[in-house]
């Protein structure tokens, strides 16, 4: 989504000083005075989770709209014990739009109470937000796999392989979607990358601290499952993928 605001993307390490990375400080599990979690918690939250996970997180990002105020958060991760940077990583991203915020800083009188008096009836009064965020998680297969793939039915034969890695992984009913990119490459066309993505929706964590530390706790325990698998699947490997069955 295009934005004018800039990005700054930098080594987690950076945003969070190693004396302060601590798994016990990241999140406070306070009463949300608001009743809705703020994007810092979302944001916590989800570091907190993919330390206890053994990740490691790396080019995080985050930018904000000036023109909306939406703001966008990004990182990407590989188990810990992986060698860095790895061949393999998942990313994860969210979009946080304006008033989120409003409604994380001022609870529900951020739609209404503000713009008119107390006394005024409205329709609004005594009803909550309803609040729904889309937690987008995307695989990256290894640059040297996908180079080897050199035609179609390697693509089609490869993607459905994921599909299947990733039924046989995952506890849920998502589907995943694999998308495949080419570049011209001198007088020929080249694989430059192959992702397989699927989304989490975040609902009734979205006023729930709790839930929401749960979620991203079962995300990250599920990331680093899937990463595992991939790796023993298309890691590097001397026979051709399209020697594959």
């Amino acid at each position: 989504m295009p934005t004018n605001g800039s990005s700054k993307r930098k080594q987690i390490t950076e945003m969070f000083p190693p004396d302060e990375l601590d798994a016990d400080d990241l999140i406070a599990d306070e009463p949300l005075n608001t009743g809705y979690v703020g994007f810092e918690m979302v944001v916590g939250s989800l570091i907190t989770a993919a330390m206890q996970a053994q990740l490691r997180l790396f080019e995080a990002g985050s930018t904000l709209d000036t023109t909306t105020l939406e703001r966008h958060f990004s990182v990407s991760c590989a188990p810990q014990d992986w060698p860095h940077p790895p061949a393999l990583w998942a990313e994860i991203s969210f979009y946080w739009p304006a008033e989120y915020t409003a409604l994380s800083l001022y609870g529900d009188e951020a739609l209404c109470d503000l713009y008119h008096s107390e006394a005024a009836t409205c329709r609004h009064r005594n009803r909550r937000a309803s609040l729904l965020t889309e937690l987008e998680v995307e695989y990256l297969l290894p640059l040297d796999f996908v180079r080897r793939l050199d035609n179609d039915e390697g693509v089609e034969r490869t993607a459905r392989r994921i599909r299947q890695l990733f039924t046989d992984v995952v506890e849920h009913d998502n589907i995943v979607g694999v998308e495949a990119k080419a570049l011209f490459a001198g007088d020929s066309l080249q694989l430059s990358s192959i992702k397989a993505g699927h989304v989490w929706v975040l609902e009734e964590e979205m006023n729930d601290s709790l839930a929401l530390n749960t979620a991203f706790t079962e995300i990250c325990k599920e990331l680093k499952t899937v990463l595992v698998r991939f790796q023993q699947e298309f890691g590097n490997k001397q026979e051709s993928p399209r020697a594959r069955a």
